[in-house]
């Protein structure tokens, strides 16, 4: 009944975490767009795949 007691005055849906939940005066930390983090995904891809080429396992 403790955890029924908890959850009262919440809805379902955020009592269920099915909805994130953020506070207004919360700032998002960094902003980076779909193609800032398409082009930073494809960088670091191509320097694991040149450094192992570089330096392949022992």
């Amino acid at each position: 009944m403790a955890r029924r007691r908890k959850y009262e005055g919440l809805n379902p849906f955020v009592a269920a975490g099915l909805i994130k939940f953020s506070e207004e005066g919360e700032l998002e930390k960094i902003k980076l767009t779909p193609r800032a983090a398409v082009v930073i995904s494809l960088a670091i891809i191509g320097l694991l795949i040149a450094i192992n080429l570089l330096l392949p396992p022992l």
